[in-house]
């Protein structure tokens, strides 16, 4: 799909402590990251590519060192790859690593049967 925006499907979330006020929170949105109401978590944006996602959480735990403390996994699935990353962070280290490799998609499931008319009509008859 040439021309069209890329979205990746995410799920989960990083625990933050101690959590986002008002003011980090808009601070956070800037980032390709969404804290929760409560600032206790964020969650990346779905219009944010991967490396997007991994480099902008490598950028608030380095900025946020020794004031917040991350932790949390995030997997990704990208819908055009078929590949499924975790992106996880801990004691200040962000790390990404393929959890699940993309699966080969056929061409297509139909069987031109013109092909296979001879073998066929043999087994038949």
């Amino acid at each position: 799909m040439k021309g069209q925006a890329m979205t990746m499907e995410y799920a989960g979330a990083v625990e933050i402590a101690p959590p986002f006020r008002a003011g980090a929170q808009d601070w956070v949105r800037g980032s390709a990251w969404t804290p929760s109401r409560d600032g206790q978590t964020i969650r990346p944006r779905a219009d944010v590519t991967l490396e997007d996602c991994v480099g902008s959480l490598r950028d608030l735990v380095t900025l946020d060192a020794g004031e917040r403390t991350y932790l949390g996994v995030v997997a990704a699935y990208d819908p055009d790859t078929g590949a499924m990353v975790a992106v996880s962070v801990r004691d200040g280290r962000v790390s990404r690593r393929v959890i699940g490799k993309p699966r080969a998609r056929p061409e297509s499931n139909v069987i031109d049967l013109a092909t296979h008319r001879r073998s066929a009509s043999r087994r038949i008859s």
